[in-house]
């Protein structure tokens, strides 16, 4: 029997532009299975990053509730919601979120020194990730210097040392050519597998559909499955 990793029930979400309560999100319902590609696609402005920020637990919802491995986001407060993105969610943003200064080394190390892990076994894990990630070599080297591509990865290898239930990617291959994001997205097909994590990835590009394991739109606050 699959596990069910996420759950959206009911979620609303307003913004309030110019005095006026407009819906960003309406009635979202959406559940994910443990190692399943769930993407999400719709033009810019239709909600697709506050639905990411909301499944991350870094924005509430107005209505509704989320669920993510067990845990439900409303019942949690910032502390508990920070222990649950340390160790059962990874959100990527669209910039990466990488520190260009830092070496990749020294941003991967960033949430095991959070999580508490000793020097060796940060060692052991960044190492092990970045051969798995073809980056071999490159950790010593600035991230300012990488290319694009590279950078996605590094991104991705830092959201994996946690070894997350859930990984939440915002735009991965909007940056990238697309023989680069081709490999990125081959790259999370093969991380759905071999770790069993659950991806959500939200994009723009009708192409990226073609890698998820189910697939929605969401256009003006509304998600409605592909089949």
């Amino acid at each position: 029997m699959k596990r069910i990793v996420v759950i959206a029930k009911n979620v609303w979400k307003y913004y309030t532009i110019e005095g006026k309560n407009i819906a960003v999100l309406r009635n979202i319902n959406l559940y994910v299975y443990r190692g399943e590609i769930v993407c999400i696609h719709g033009p810019s402005g239709a909600g697709k990053t506050t639905l990411l920020k909301i499944l991350a637990g870094l924005e509430k919802p107005d209505q509704g509730e989320v669920i993510v491995d067990g845990y439900n986001l409303s019942m949690l407060d910032e502390d508990g919601l920070a222990a649950l993105r340390s160790n059962v969610i990874s959100y990527i943003p669209q910039d990466y979120g990488l520190i260009d200064e830092f070496n990749v080394y020294e941003n991967m190390e960033i949430p095991l020194a959070i999580a508490g892990l000793s020097e060796y076994e940060r060692q052991s894990r960044i190492l092990s990730l970045l051969e798995y990630m073809g980056l071999k070599g490159k950790e010593n080297t600035k991230v300012k210097l990488l290319s694009g591509g590279e950078k996605q990865r590094v991104a991705i290898a830092r959201a994996l040392t946690v070894t997350p239930s859930l990984l939440l990617a915002d735009e991965p291959t909007a940056n990238l050519d697309w023989d680069n994001a081709k490999r990125v997205l081959e790259l999370m097909n093969r991380i759905s597998k071999d770790f069993e994590t659950s991806i959500v990835i939200v994009s723009h590009d009708p192409r990226v559909l073609d890698f998820a394991t189910r697939k929605y739109i969401l256009y003006d606050g509304i998600l409605s499955e592909l089949k």
